[in-house]
């Protein structure tokens, strides 16, 4: 039977439409995946995100433990402040792709839904060869974790919490009040658009969702699906762990270089995906467009001519941009044509490709 969230009766009694979620029962759409989307850009969207994964890395070795296994910068990474990258395995292909946040006394993990057990496993048998003395916890089904997204999403929770806001600069995080609860609140997301997610005791996730809403009516503030949130992240260029990024792709293939640091020492995983480097990635991921046609899923297959190259990581119809939009990963051949096909149903559809990503947020 699949789980629930603690905030599985709020989403039914909006009549969310549930579906399987890696084990877990979640709202894939309220009132439809477009207009959610569409609400997103506009104004602003309350998202669960408790089925997710989150892990604590405290005592005096946590930063060498954390450094030893994370992919990207991370001593130069200042208090207060979250990083994106990866647990890698010794071949140098991700585990799980994370947000790490640097907090004074220890070291917060975001992890997916699928790394939930298995990541805590890993990084603790990292520990034990490093003889770390740290200790890892997964605190997932202790604590609540809500995202809030959207340009209203400061003004949504201002009123609410005992932190100038203002101040807390993208990617950056504190802790805070909010709704009288101490909270870990970080300026992060995956929508593309500003916002902030949240962390606190998972006793109280309706009480928060509940003040939230109240606090967003006037301004527009809907509950947002799963559905959307993967249409919006594909909009912004943001990577899916398991289609961009996974076991057998890479992140050089992925094009997200930012999320590692090849000049890491004793961090595993990058001797041998700086070894690949050295040659270049034998793929190349890519973004594509059209006007018009079928939309394009995730495993179809990309063409250059007669000869297949490559298959989509993820495809969807932006309303944003009023384009049918995908990601692809092809061989480094293939990544200087001006246009592909994509196979859709046994029939072959041009897609221009164009620069990633295909939705930025106007900055003030």
């Amino acid at each position: 039977m699949a789980r629930r969230t603690a905030l599985h009766p709020q989403h039914a009694a909006a009549r969310a439409r549930f579906v399987d979620f890696h084990g877990w029962e979640m709202p894939v759409q309220y009132r439809g995946i477009l207009e959610e989307t569409r609400t997103v850009r506009e104004r602003g969207g309350l998202f669960d995100l408790c089925h997710m994964g989150r892990l604590v890395v405290e005592g005096p070795d946590r930063e060498a433990l954390v450094d030893h296994v994370f992919s990207a910068a991370f001593r130069n990474l200042k208090h207060g402040r979250a990083k994106y990258g990866f647990l890698l395995d010794e071949r140098g292909y991700p585990i799980d792709d994370v947000l790490v946040y640097r907090d004074t006394e220890r070291v917060h993990v975001v992890i997916n839904a699928t790394g939930r057990g298995k990541d805590l496993e890993w990084v603790q048998r990292r520990a034990r060869a490093l003889g770390a003395d740290a200790s890892v916890r997964e605190v997932s089904d202790e604590q609540a974790m809500i995202a809030l997204q959207g340009r209203i999403s400061e003004h949504v929770l201002q009123p609410l919490c005992g932190a100038d806001l203002s101040q807390v600069r993208y990617y950056g995080f504190t802790t805070a009040p909010v709704c009288g609860l101490e909270t870990l609140l970080a300026r992060t997301g995956y929508t593309g658009e500003d916002g902030f997610e949240l962390f606190f005791p998972v006793a109280h996730a309706g009480r928060v969702w509940e003040a939230l809403e109240d606090s967003g009516r006037s301004l527009g503030l809907e509950p947002i699906g799963l559905g959307a949130r993967d249409l919006l992240r594909l909009e912004a260029g943001m990577p899916l762990y398991g289609q961009e990024v996974s076991p057998e792709i890479d992140p050089l293939e992925a094009g997200l270089d930012f999320g590692v640091d090849l000049s890491k020492q004793g961090t595993v995983g990058i001797a041998a995906l700086a070894a690949r480097a050295r040659g270049g990635p034998a793929r190349r991921a890519l973004s594509l467009s059209a006007a018009g046609g079928r939309v394009p899923r995730p495993g179809y297959p990309v063409f250059l001519g007669e000869r297949r190259v490559g298959v989509v990581t993820s495809g969807g119809m932006s309303p944003t941009i009023g384009r049918a939009i995908a990601r692809v990963l092809v061989e480094r051949e293939a990544a200087q044509a001006p246009r592909l096909d994509v196979e859709m149903r046994g029939q072959r559809f041009p897609m221009d490709v164009v620069p990633s990503p295909f939705y930025q947020r106007p900055r003030a």
